[in-house]
Parts: structure tokens; sequence; C-alpha cells
């Protein structure tokens, strides 16, 4: 890969837009660098003129307004995140259903149940900051067409992505929560802390299936626990 499709390759990841501007905006830099080097301009020259990756796409960013995502839709990738967990913790529900059915030694079973619930504490603690460190989004967020982004375009960074799930971590969330409807950049309070905003993903619909999903898919796999497990209780 040359310079300058490295170069171009990192405007893309802090630039938010859509597919077709995206495209159309790499393939202006494709022509710039191709006239410039046509004019025996070298590839650091015109990177310097240019400025940097990120300079040029906060540049790009700011001449595009962001859609801030409201209340609902962050709710509902929250509950599909959520789902998660509640998946996680089958093999704990299981585990004491396999206990009281089958006698398993208190010892084995006592250790099974520490494991799962170890594994679901660790997964709770490093799954929201890391995958919205690494890719700006979680699955619920995925699914919900949102992700997470410092106030000026560019991707977060881990320290960020930590500071705005404290909340989650002291039980605080409902509180932070509040604050959405009632400022500017639909933040919580944290997020304002953390100097980030969520946002909708540029020309990306959410489908009805998602919103049900992301709302309701919690809920339905409970059940599906409860059933499994009521028989043996």
């Amino acid at each position: 890969m040359s310079q300058s499709d490295r170069y171009i390759e990192e405007v893309m990841r802090l630039v938010v837009a859509t597919r077709e501007e995206r495209e159309r905006f790499a393939a202006d830099l494709r022509a710039h660098f191709e006239e410039g080097l046509s004019r025996n301009q070298t590839t650091a020259e015109l990177i310097f003129k240019l400025g940097t990756a990120e300079a040029v796409a906060e540049a790009f960013n700011a001449e595009r307004p962001l859609a801030y995502a409201g209340f609902w839709r962050r709710l509902a990738a929250f509950f599909a995140d959520i789902s998660i967990f509640v998946l996680a913790a089958i093999p704990v529900v299981m585990t004491v259903v396999a206990m009281e059915a089958h006698a398993i030694n208190d010892k084995v079973g006592v250790a099974l149940m520490l494991l799962c619930a170890l594994a679901i504490f660790g997964l709770s603690l490093t799954y929201f900051p890391l995958l919205e460190a690494r890719f700006g989004k979680t699955l619920g967020k995925q699914l919900m067409r949102i992700r997470v982004i410092e106030e000026n375009g560019r991707p977060l960074q881990l320290r960020q992505a930590v500071i705005r799930r404290l909340s989650f971590y002291f039980d605080l969330l409902a509180v932070d929560a509040i604050f959405i409807p009632f400022t500017p950049k639909k933040q919580r309070a944290l997020d304002i802390l953390a100097k980030t905003v969520v946002i909708e993903e540029p020309g990306e619909e959410v489908p009805a299936w998602a919103w049900a999903a992301g709302l309701f898919g919690w809920l339905a796999i409970v059940l599906v626990i409860v059933t499994v497990a009521l028989p043996y209780l």
C-alpha cells in the first residue's frame, strides 16, 4: 500500500458520512494525489499541504451536521446489549437446574457457578468500553445504526469510553440518562464529561425488526429461560 493510500484510508476511518459521500471524497483525494504527482510533486509534499488526516477529516465532518441519536434509539441499543448479558447468564441458570435435578457434587456446582458469574462480570465490565473504543459501537448500537464518537468527529479513545460508562458501573445510569432529552447534542452527563456524542449512522435506517429486537428481545430470552427452568424449581 502506497503512502497516499494509507493517508486516504486514515482519512476515511475518521470521516462521518454516507457510503456514497465517503466514496466520492476518497475519489477526490486520489485524483488530487494523481494530479500532484503528475506535476512532479512528491506524496510527502502533497500530504503536508493537505494537513494531517485528522485535520482533513475534521474539516470534512464540520461541513455536515451530525444527527444525534435520541433516547429511545439508545435505549433499544442498550436493551439489545443487555440481551447478550442475559444469554451469558444461561449457563449459570442451567448449572443451578442441573444441580437440583441430578444432585451434582456441591463443590463442583459451586465452582461452575462462580466461573460463570466471573465471566459475566468480566463481560459487563469490558464489553462496552472495549467495543466502543475499537469500533465506536457495541452489537446493540450496530443493530440500531448508531455509534459513539468524540464531539469533534474523531473516534473516541479507551479513556473516554471508560468515563462515559462509569454510571453503568455504579448503578447511576438512569440518573445519567435523564440529561439526554435536555441537552443540545442529546448527551448523557458523562458524555459531556468525556466529550463524546452518540450519532445516527449517516444514510442508514433502522428496520422495524431491529426496534422490536432491541426493545423486547431481552424479554423473550428471559421468558425462554424461565420456561426451561420452571419445571425444575
